[in-house]
């Protein structure tokens, strides 16, 4: 009889390692009886490795055991016994019982398959034996899995000794208390043929589990999702390999689980690694792939996946993009998608009630039940399958695919917070060569806001990229210097003798690997190649600008500083006080006096995600576009946090209601209140800052000004004294972003502060650039600026602010309460 080869549940024991699962009525045409020890081979006929020199084991001595839940002509196996058999799951197997009398064999010589620093240790060679014992029989280039000290310890039989020489020619050979047990340590492998035997050994030994047999190695390649993989795993291991902890309760096992989040988060690597570590099959489907112009064609596909994966329990039918498939069927074009909708519902409802044969499952019969019909009736024929959907749309779902019974929980893999960020990084750098260190990771990843897995998976592979230019741009460099060099070289080599050159091509070689490797310079750069997928679509191009750029207004750089970058440096300080970062922070004052360069510097030195917006352009002709396109920034802002949120000339979103002419609710009224609840509603604002700038805060609506929303209203007046001469000598001296303007010796700072009394500062940069004019009107060839160009552009300088402006914010400032800082 053909059987087709499945993975077994996870075994706690050696004894269930070594079970083979069969269904009851597989064992009566087989004649077997439970605890038969059988012989189970790779069917004839299946492509298979040569035996003989390659170290691959024959076949696989396993205890014959039944289960309820195991499709007949199948047969559940452990990883160890399909790579003794030298079988992959789905492949057909033969089995065989062991009848005749096998020879006891005097010595068992085992040998470690990794490196194990206790292989000589007594109580280990004990503990072997043992283990060996309850084994009973083996055949050579048999491999032996057991925990010890809580890590799974491999070992190979090498060498089979027997009494009688005559019986050397067997195969199979029994272990009893004579036998004698030597352990070998771990040799590396250094042939070529060895090293093709142990990447085979690992391709088929593609179930094995790093830890104790719960398949944690599978979600070691998912970084800052723990507790979203800890709930999928609960959701969906248990229904698929534990349904009895359900059903000894009354209660059905969950059949389906949404991920819902941004796309890149992880959603479809959970899944498939959620299928790889159980062992299911899995079926994907991608939304519009199934879709057909013919009539019910869509709904017979859905039907037949389902089929598939009931005769292929335990199943998982992971559904990508389910929002195109199944959206909400009062907005649905066609009546296509109603029918889907309606198909899709009924397959989930009837995924488990079908009464068909399951192929694979735990509820396996113990000794007192295999002679118990009832048992075999109420528990038979129950199909495994779990249902997972991703979407990055969750309310565009069909409302009846949301309740409980079909997908029973809905889980959110969001965009990954610092930490989260790091383990990502960790995770996806134990793949590339690197010497970056764990401060120099979470550093990155402090500074990558917003980033999401899949992005950081492109900033790795860019700086492998980065690297590999590198290293190439310095060998053609220096190809040209190391040909005009070759002669020299030749001559050296004469004189010191071979040896010596020897060890430098050594030595050279050794810093071609270290060049080869990334390091955190990479990274940095390929952050700056790639920007997160929440940002693509608003994401602008803030200038560099520096506090030390601009010049004077201390005291508001440092209220600046305190709102924004204290809340991400320590954040223990305000929860050690109990407050809350403020949530908004507005800047008024005359034209030119540095509100939206000090907001460009904010994003700068902060490295938060920015996000500007202009006011006007958020309005639209459509109704409710304006209030969509509010909710739009404010829901971007939210996902690429922490951000900074720009409102430059914010006065004309936020007029004062109740002033349109046609008794009706203005745009800018419906705007207004939308901006008044995306602020303080009853959705939190979290790591989510406003910065608002305008010149008119007269005409602002008071709703908007209360602290909770506005918690911080600084007043940017015109620079002083100090802040001019600071501004001039930037100009004139150069900073870290602006170059040194050549002027004379007859150029002096301070007195041209005081002669530009009343000035904006960005009438003040408008002086220094237009001396500079008159210099190169006077001539082109001209090296510096002198004292009587400035005079020159002093004469046509205009003060645009007035000492009415500054009295109406001085008015202003006492008339609502609101003092400067």
């Amino acid at each position: 009889m053909q059987l087709l080869a499945q993975q077994s549940p996870s075994a706690r024991n050696v004894r269930a390692v070594r079970r083979a699962f069969l269904n009851v009525d597989t064992m009566r045409q087989l004649r077997l009886a439970a605890g038969d020890h059988v012989l189970i081979q790779a069917q004839e006929g299946v492509p298979q490795e040569p035996q003989q020199g390659t170290g691959l084991s024959p076949g696989s001595v396993a205890i014959a055991w039944p289960s309820l839940t195991v499709a007949e002509n199948h047969i559940q196996l452990s990883s160890v016994s399909r790579l003794n058999a030298n079988v992959a799951v789905g492949e057909p197997v033969k089995i065989m019982l062991l009848e005749d009398a096998i020879h006891e064999a005097s010595q068992i010589i085992l040998t470690a398959m990794h490196a194990i620093p206790f292989v000589s240790n007594v109580m280990f060679s004990l503990f072997t034996k043992e283990i060996m014992l309850e084994i009973k029989f083996v055949l050579k280039d048999n491999y032996v899995e057991f925990p010890y000290n809580g890590k799974p310890q491999r070992l190979r039989v090498t060498g089979v000794l027997l009494d009688r020489k005559e019986q050397n020619n067997r195969s199979i050979f029994a272990i009893g208390q004579d036998t004698v047990v030597k352990i070998l340590p771990f040799t590396p492998p250094t042939t070529k043929s060895a090293l093709m035997q142990n990447t085979k050994e690992q391709d088929m030994d593609v179930d094995k589990e790093k830890s104790s047999g719960d398949g944690q190695g599978h979600y070691e390649q998912i970084g800052g999702l723990s507790a979203q993989v800890k709930t999928v795993r609960e959701m969906v291991e248990i229904p698929l390999h534990n349904p009895d902890v359900f059903t000894q309760f009354g209660l059905r096992p969950p059949k389906g689980v949404l991920l819902y989040g941004p796309p890149g988060t992880g959603k479809t690597l959970i899944a498939r690694t959620v299928a790889a570590a159980t062992g299911a099959f899995l079926t994907v489907i991608n939304g519009p792939e199934i879709i057909s112009k013919f009539y019910g064609e869509t709904e017979a596909k859905l039907r037949t996946i389902f089929e598939l994966a009931a005769e292929r329990s335990p199943s998982i039918i992971f559904i990508d993009e389910i929002d195109a498939l199944c959206p909400k069927r009062d907005e649905a074009a066609s009546e296509m998608e109603k029918r889907v909708v309606a198909t899709l519902l009924t397959l989930m409802d009837g995924a488990s009630d079908k009464r068909i044969p399951a192929k694979t499952g735990t509820n396996h019969l113990n000794e007192d039940d295999t002679n118990n019909p009832s048992a075999e009736e109420t528990t038979k024929k129950s199909p495994r399958i779990v249902v997972m959907g991703a979407t990055n749309r969750p309310n565009a779902l069909d409302e009846a695919l949301r309740r409980p019974g079909r997908f029973d929980r809905e889980i959110e893999i969001g965009i990954p917070d610092a930490k989260a960020r790091a383990e990502i990084l960790v995770a996806l750098l134990k793949r590339i060569p690197n010497r970056l260190t764990t401060a120099e990771v979470e550093h990155l990843a402090s500074i990558s806001h917003g980033y999401v897995g899949a992005d950081l998976a492109a900033v790795c592979r860019e700086a492998g990229l980065k690297t590999i230019h590198r290293v190439m741009s310095k060998e053609v460099k220096s190809a040209e210097e190391e040909t005009l060099d070759l002669q020299a070289q030749f001559r050296a080599m004469s004189v010191s003798g071979s040896t010596t050159a020897a060890t430098d091509k050594v030595v050279s070689v050794e810093e071609k690997e270290e060049e080869l490797m990334v390091s955190a310079e990479d990274m940095r750069l390929a952050m700056t190649d790639v920007k997160p997928s929440a940002m693509r679509e608003i994401m602008i191009e803030v200038p560099k600008v520096l506090w030390s750029d601009i010049g004077g207004q201390e005291e508001i750089k440092q209220k600046l500083k305190e709102s924004v970058e204290w809340p991400l440096q320590h954040p223990e300080a305000f929860i050690r006080m109990g407050i809350r970062p403020p949530k908004g922070i507005l800047l008024y004052g005359p034209p030119g006096c540095s509100k939206t360069l000090m907001a460009k510097a904010l994003a700068t030195q902060a490295g938060l995600n920015f996000i500007a917006v202009k006011g006007p352009e958020l309005f639209s002709k459509w109704v409710g576009e304006s209030e969509k396109a509010v909710r739009e920034v404010f829901r971007k802002a939210r996902a690429a946090s922490p951000s900074i949120v720009f409102f430059d000339e914010i006065d004309a979103l936020t007029v004062k209601r109740g002033g349109s002419d046609d008794g009706g609710s203005s745009v800018a009224d419906r705007v207004l209140s939308q901006l008044l609840n995306e602020l303080d509603g009853i959705e939190p604002l979290v790591n989510v800052t406003v910065v608002a700038a305008t010149n008119r805060p007269d005409i602002m609506d008071p709703a908007l000004l209360r602290p909770g929303r506005i918690d911080r209203i600084l007043y940017v007046s015109p620079p002083d004294f100090e802040s001019r001469r600071e501004i001039l000598r930037l100009q004139i001296s150069g900073g870290k972003k602006n170059k040194k303007m050549a002027c004379e010796e007859d150029v002096d700072v301070e007195v041209l502060a005081r002669e530009t009394e009343g000035c904006s500062g960005a009438e003040v940069v408008a002086l220094c650039r237009e001396a500079a004019m008159k210099a190169m009107e006077e001539s082109l060839e001209i090296r510096a600026v002198g004292r009587r160009h400035f005079e020159q552009a002093l004469k046509g300088l205009v003060r645009r602010i007035t000492p009415e402006m500054v009295r109406f914010y001085d008015d202003f400032r006492e008339r609502s309460g609101l003092k400067s800082v």
